[in-house]
């Protein structure tokens, strides 16, 4: 799949929600890397806007998580030391399991519609590789289900981690094996939703967060499994 910065050549003068969205690319799905430097002049150049364009881009994927400044080093892509990924992954998993225990149960049969039409629509954006539409979808199913807790402040704040986390949730997308897993773990949700049970629901939704994460974790940060005992659930998913 070409960059969107691959198109800036022959398209018109981006905005900032343009830069913003190949950066944001560029990042969840590993061309520009944790700790990277992110030079304005070098992406006002490649992106050929004004530096002001991309300080002000850097700006806003600051506030969303996934860039970080240094004094003296300027904007880079953000890393995780192992600290924050265990207090990030844990919240993260606290919040949505308290939204699966706030579903109405049985779920009600239109929410399982829904998000069987958004499920055929990822399935075949995961067939055709498409990548960007598979995040999106992604994105777009699990808060259809986040948000049938009925508690706008859970979900602001399921977000707010959801965004903060993209760079490692999207990390493994262009692994085939792991989107095929992804795939078939939403069917199986959509499946105890429709005919299972709550506990079974919960089960997957614990599970479904771990193994983006391990990969992550073995490409990027250089972590091991000893300096992670709370990741317990990292390696059992694996």
């Amino acid at each position: 799949m070409a960059s969107l910065a691959e198109t800036f050549d022959h398209a018109p003068v981006p905005e900032i929600a343009d830069i913003v969205q190949a950066l944001k690319e560029e990042i969840i799905f590993g061309r520009l890397l944790p700790r990277e430097r992110l030079v304005e002049g070098e992406l006002s150049d490649r992106y050929k806007v004004s530096r002001h364009l991309i300080r002000s881009a850097l700006t806003e994927l600051q506030g969303m998580g996934l860039v970080a400044r240094r004094r003296n080093k300027g904007a880079m892509v953000r890393d995780f030391s192992v600290e924050e990924v265990d207090e990030i992954y844990e919240m993260r998993a606290l919040l949505q399991r308290e939204a699966v225990l706030r579903i109405p149960w049985p779920v009600d049969r239109a929410l399982v519609r829904e998000l069987t039409d958004i499920h055929a629509k990822y399935s075949r954006c995961v067939e055709s590789g498409d990548l960007r539409q598979v995040c999106n979808l992604n994105n777009v199913f699990h808060f259809t289900m986040f948000e049938a807790a009925n508690n706008r402040c859970l979900t602001e704040m399921i977000q707010r981690i959801w965004t903060e986390t993209l760079g490692i949730r999207c990390y493994a997308i262009g692994d085939p094996v792991w989107l095929r897993r992804a795939r078939d773990e939403h069917a199986a949700m959509i499946a105890e939703m429709a005919e299972g049970s709550r506990e079974g629901l919960l089960r997957l939704v614990d599970a479904h967060i771990w193994p983006a994460l391990k990969l992550y974790k073995r490409a990027h940060g250089g972590w091991h499994a000893s300096e992670a005992g709370a990741w317990g659930g990292v390696e059992a998913a694996s």
